[in-house]
């Protein structure tokens, strides 16, 4: 794909209509059968859509979309985009106040929404007058829906202008502290991004989308990759079902969170243990589908144990970072790469400088600001366009290494700052801790635990404290005296997380000393 050609979304799903054509860009469950939808089909769909909203409903919108990945979501949301408007993708985990609340604050006219959905629109439309048009995704008795309108409408045969800084997205972030804000990303910065890195295409023909479709990380990196590189996106329809979904796809790729990632791993050594006859390796390509090549990693701290176990399997994991302001990559890494604690390379066209220890960057990916937040927008954005990451790190030979979080940091009563996250990743991969939260109390720096009820399966709380105990002096022992944990929490419930599964630093209540 020629990467000048490309300025707009618009423009990546037209050339890959193109070029791609009749190939399979999505493949999705409907009951038992799976349904393949081209990139030529994808392309004209979309311009339905916008057709639709040009003529039913204006020149002038805010769309909302929410649900599941599908490829009615998909439709609806370049659709919207393709009209010149915004379109804003909303957390499908949100309580019915806290979607009304979004749903007011980012001005929306025009709600796509997942028929689960269809029991909130009562209170939606009692608390969100200014939302005017409901479209259902999936056909659902009389109601419009994405499903009808392709069918029913032709694509439009002209479309506003958009350029590479016309707004395209408006993501409410879901951080660990403080109110969610609208980072907004134009159709420059979503491509920037796309095409940021090349090679990725090299693993094959089709990856298996399982992240939250709403993050940016699983947009850019799934959805859009997938159209620059002809690439088939395989529906995974539930976390419950993601095994099956990777034996009934057999993708050659595969984008991944840490704690998933994790998981699977887990359950391949799990499996290894069980039939020791078989190898291993034998083993986690049958998990994965049979033609797994590699895997994406992203969105937060991946063990250097983890990417270790993962390629003496034979399956390599690429490790990168970047943030929803940034749309999302910052950095990332080849799959030759032995990257055992940094987080990748520095993409192309973005520059990173270190003030007082946090990563600022500055690239044609970085958001425009946050939505009517003109306060924040100044807080992270310098006028010259350098954003302050709020991550703490350095950069050696062009690789980026993270320590922590800027506003996490502790600040003992000597001065010395500790980053809360280099001493909780000392726990990743110990098999007797389920989650940990460090942080100080009374001038100690405290980890409070939630120990891994399989590990302790029928022991009594005071061999568990004695456990975790010695685990707390093996790890002090890795660490400078500064650095030292002084006190232990025993904690008999998972920490309190936002909808991406983040632990909140602020908990309602704490565990037992031991």
């Amino acid at each position: 794909m020629d990467k000048n050609k490309i300025k707009t979304l618009r423009d990546l799903y037209e050339e890959a209509a193109a070029l791609y054509g009749d190939a399979p860009y999505v493949k999705e469950k409907a009951g038992k059968e799976i349904v393949e939808k081209s990139f030529s089909q994808f392309a004209d769909d979309c311009h339905r859509v916008a057709n639709y909203l040009l003529t039913e409903v204006g020149e002038k919108l805010h769309a909302a979309v929410i649900g599941p990945t599908s490829y009615a979501y998909l439709v609806s949301y370049f659709g919207s985009v393709s009209t010149a408007n915004p379109v804003v993708p909303l957390d499908a985990q949100l309580p019915c106040p806290d979607l009304c609340e979004l749903l007011q604050r980012a001005d929306i006219t025009v709600f796509f929404y997942d028929k689960r959905y269809a029991p909130m629109l009562d209170a939606i439309k009692a608390a969100c007058p200014e939302v005017k048009h409901y479209i259902c995704l999936q056909e659902n008795d009389d109601v419009i829906s994405t499903e009808k309108i392709v069918k029913e409408y032709a694509p439009a045969e002209k479309l506003p202008e958009i350029t590479g800084d016309t707004l395209a997205a408006i993501l409410y972030t879901s951080g660990t502290t403080g109110k969610s804000k609208g980072v907004m990303l134009t159709h420059g910065n979503f491509i920037d991004n796309a095409m940021c890195c090349d090679g990725e295409s090299s693993l094959g023909e089709s990856i298996l989308t399982v992240l939250p479709i709403h993050h940016v990380y699983c947009f850019t990196c799934d959805i859009l990759l997938g159209l620059r590189y002809g690439t088939t996106v395989c529906v995974n329809d539930s976390m419950m079902r993601i095994a099956l979904n990777l034996k009934l796809f057999q993708p050659t790729f595969i984008l991944l969170v840490p704690m998933i990632a994790e998981t699977i791993l887990k359950q391949i050594k799990a499996a290894a243990a069980a039939k020791p006859e078989i190898p291993p390796q034998m083993i986690a390509q049958a998990v994965f589908g049979g033609r797994l090549k590699g895997i994406y990693s992203g969105g937060a701290y991946l063990a250097p144990e983890i990417t270790k176990a993962y390629r003496e399997l034979g399956i390599p994991i690429s490790q990168g970072y970047g943030m929803t302001e940034c749309s999302p990559r910052i950095s990332s890494s080849v799959f030759t790469d032995e990257n055992y604690g940094d987080v990748g390379t520095v993409v192309r066209g973005c520059e990173i400088r270190i003030e007082d220890g946090e990563i600022v960057v500055k690239s044609p990916s970085v958001m425009q600001g946050y939505y009517k937040d003109p306060e924040a927008t100044a807080e992270a954005l310098t006028e010259d366009g350098w954003l302050h990451t709020g991550d703490l790190g350095y950069v050696r030979d062009n690789r980026v290494y993270i320590t922590g979080r800027k506003k996490n940091l502790i600040i003992l009563s000597n001065g010395e700052n500790v980053s809360p996250e280099e001493l909780e990743n000392k726990f990743v991969g110990k098999d007797m801790v389920a989650e940990v939260l460090i942080y100080a109390e009374e001038g100690y720096i405290t980890a409070e635990i939630v120990p891994n009820p399989e590990y302790f399966k029928d022991k009594e709380k005071t061999e568990i404290a004695a456990e975790l105990t010695e685990l707390i002096k093996e790890i002090n022992k890795t660490v400078t005296s500064s650095k030292t944990i002084r006190r232990i929490r025993l904690r008999d419930k998972e920490f309190e997380k936002t909808t991406s599964k983040k632990i909140r630093r602020q908990q309602s209540e704490q565990g037992e000393i031991i």
